[in-house]
């Protein structure tokens, strides 16, 4: 049994309504704190702008829209997944239209260096995000300490 997403989310920087004017703001909020922690390279911000570019993150969920950028295992030190829920959606392409947008209401930036553990964290995450009524409830947290709690009830 692997990790849980709560399991990095317990010392992962995860932003509430913050605003964002696009995805490269939403990047460098992250990785000036995980930066800071020595999670990271320096190239961190850059790499993972490179990989959203060439293969785009976006979900259309129907009632919300997800991003889950990532980058290549070479540039995290410390693993951590980073949740982002914005005050207003920031704009990603779909993972599988790069010609469409999709304005995203929650971001998972994952920072993971074992490719079968990104493997998992995805397949994780997308049993919560296929899940509407859990995502309604998620959104409606107003704290960390609140989605940390709610997501261990449903044992993510």
């Amino acid at each position: 049994m692997g990790k849980k997403v709560t399991d990095y989310l317990e010392y992962s920087p995860i932003l509430l309504g913050e605003h964002y004017q696009d995805k490269q703001e939403v990047f460098d909020a992250v990785y000036q704190q995980v930066l800071e922690k020595g999670w990271v390279t320096k190239d961190f911000s850059e790499k993972i702008l490179e990989r959203e570019r060439s293969f785009p993150t976006g979900i259309d969920q129907g009632d919300f829209g997800i991003a889950i950028p990532h980058t290549d295992p070479e540039w995290v030190k410390q693993e951590f997944i980073a949740l982002i829920i914005p005050d207003k959606p920031v704009l990603f392409q779909r993972m599988d239209d790069i010609n469409q947008d999709i304005q995203a209401d929650f971001i998972f930036i994952l920072g993971l260096n074992q490719p079968h553990e990104q493997l998992v964290m995805l397949q994780n995450l997308m049993q919560l995000i296929q899940n509407t009524e859990l995502l309604k409830k998620l959104y409606q947290q107003t704290n960390n300490n609140d989605i940390l709690r709610f997501l261990k009830e449903y044992n993510f």
